[in-house]
C-alpha cells in the first residue's frame, strides 16, 4: 500500500479560489505529496453546489464544474482528492435550515436545541444526511476514501444532558447502555452507506473507545481513523484503535495543525519544531508507536483549519505552510 502523504484543507470556513487551490496542488506535487482532503462543510459554511438541498449552500461556494476541474488538475499530478463532509456534529450551516433535525439538550431543567448537532435518534434526519452524502459520492466517484467526520458531536462526559440519546440506547441496547451506543450506531450506519457507494470511510478519533465510556457495540473495524488529538485524557490511545482492527492516519495536531488565526490554543507550526522533534511514529501528546503498531499506520497528514478565516489571506496561508510542510515531508521521505 502506498503511504499517504496528505494535506487537509478547510474550505468550509474559508472560501478559497480555484486558482489558489491549483497553486497549492503545484506545491504538493513539488513535495511529492499524493493526497488533498477537502473539508467542504462546517458550522460556518457549506462550500460546494448542492442540487438536493440548495438552501444549505453558502453564498460563496464552488460550482461542481469547478470541483471537477480541481479533481482533474490533481489527477494529472497523481494526487487523490478525498471528500470530507463531517456529521453528526459541525452541522450548524445545514441545521439552520432544518432546525427540526437538531438534537435536544436538557440542562438545569431547561431544554434547548443544539445548533450544531444532528438528532441521530431520528431516522428521517439520518436519511436526510445520507441523501447529501449520496450526491457528493457521484461528484467524487474517482476517490478511494470518504471522510465522514464524527468528531466533536457532543460533550460525551455530559451525555445524560441528551435524554434522546440515553433513552434510545437503553431501548435498543438494554439497561446497561449509556447513550454512546447510538453515536456508534449512527457512525456505523453512515460508514456502511459510504461503503455501498464505493468508498472506504474515515472518521476522526476523539469520540471512540473513550476510556471512561463503556459501549455495548463496536465501531466497524473497516473504518479508518484519522488520529488528530488526545487533549482529553479519556480519549483512546492510538493502540486502542489498532487493537480493534482499524488503520490510522497520523494528523498529529501538536505539529501539523495550521489553525488560521491561531485559535483554540494553537500556534502556527514551524519547520524547526518539526525537524527537531517529530518522528514518523510520533502521535499526539508525545505518543510513540512501536514498529509493530506502525504497520497499521497508512499515512501522515498536515491540516489547514480556518477558524478565523479573515486572519490570513490565501497567499499568507500558502507562504505560512510551505516550510513546515516541507519539513514534514523530508522526515517522511527519509524515514
Amino acid at each position: 500500500m502506498k503511504y499517504e502523504k496528505a494535506l487537509m484543507l478547510d474550505i468550509g470556513r474559508k472560501n478559497f479560489t480555484k486558482a489558489w487551490i491549483f497553486k497549492l496542488l503545484d506545491y504538493l506535487h513539488e513535495l511529492k505529496m499524493n493526497t488533498l482532503q477537502l473539508h467542504f462543510s462546517e458550522n460556518e459554511g457549506f462550500r460546494i453546489e448542492c442540487e438536493s438541498y440548495p438552501e444549505i449552500v453558502s453564498k460563496e461556494h464552488f460550482k461542481k464544474s469547478e470541483i471537477r476541474e480541481i479533481i482533474a488538475y490533481a489527477k494529472a499530478y497523481q494526487i487523490q482528492i478525498i471528500p470530507d463532509f463531517d456529521t453528526p456534529g459541525h452541522l450548524k450551516q445545514i441545521l439552520t435550515h432544518y432546525p427540526h433535525f437538531q438534537l435536544e439538550k436538557t440542562e438545569d431543567g431547561q431544554t434547548t436545541k443544539e445548533a450544531k448537532a444532528l438528532d441521530i435518534t431520528n431516522q428521517e434526519a439520518r436519511n436526510f444526511i445520507k441523501k447529501i452524502y449520496a450526491e457528493y459520492a457521484s461528484l467524487f466517484k474517482d476517490s478511494k476514501y470518504f471522510h465522514i467526520g464524527a468528531d466533536e458531536f457532543i460533550e460525551f462526559d455530559k451525555i445524560n444532558q441528551y435524554p434522546q440519546l440515553v433513552e434510545y440506547a437503553k431501548k435498543h441496547y438494554g439497561a446497561q447502555a449509556t447513550g454512546i451506543e447510538v453515536y456508534v450506531e449512527y457512525t456505523n450506519e453512515i460508514a456502511e452507506f459510504i461503503q455501498q457507494l464505493g468508498f472506504i470511510p474515515r472518521v476522526w478519533n476523539d469520540g471512540f473507545y473513550r476510556k471512561n465510556r463503556q459501549c455495548t457495540i463496536k465501531l466497524n473495524q473497516e473504518i479508518q481513523v484519522c488520529y488528530w488529538t488526545k487533549w482529553d485524557p479519556n480519549m483512546a490511545e492510538p493502540e486502542a484503535f489498532i487493537e480493534n482492527g482499524h488503520q490510522l492516519i497520523n494528523f498529529c495536531d501538536n505539529y501539523f495543525y495550521y489553525v488560521v488565526g491561531e485559535n483554540a490554543g494553537y500556534t502556527y507550526p514551524t519547520a524547526k519544531k518539526i525537524q527537531n522533534e517529530w518522528q514518523i511514529n510520533l502521535f499526539p501528546h508525545g505518543k510513540k508507536l512501536s514498529p509493530k503498531a506502525m504497520t497499521s499506520v497508512i499515512g501522515t497528514s498536515f491540516a489547514i483549519w480556518c477558524d478565523k478565516p479573515k486572519a490570513q489571506s490565501e497567499d499568507e496561508i500558502l507562504s505560512g505552510i510551505k516550510d513546515p510542510l516541507k519539513a514534514m515531508m523530508d522526515i517522511i521521505l527519509t524515514g
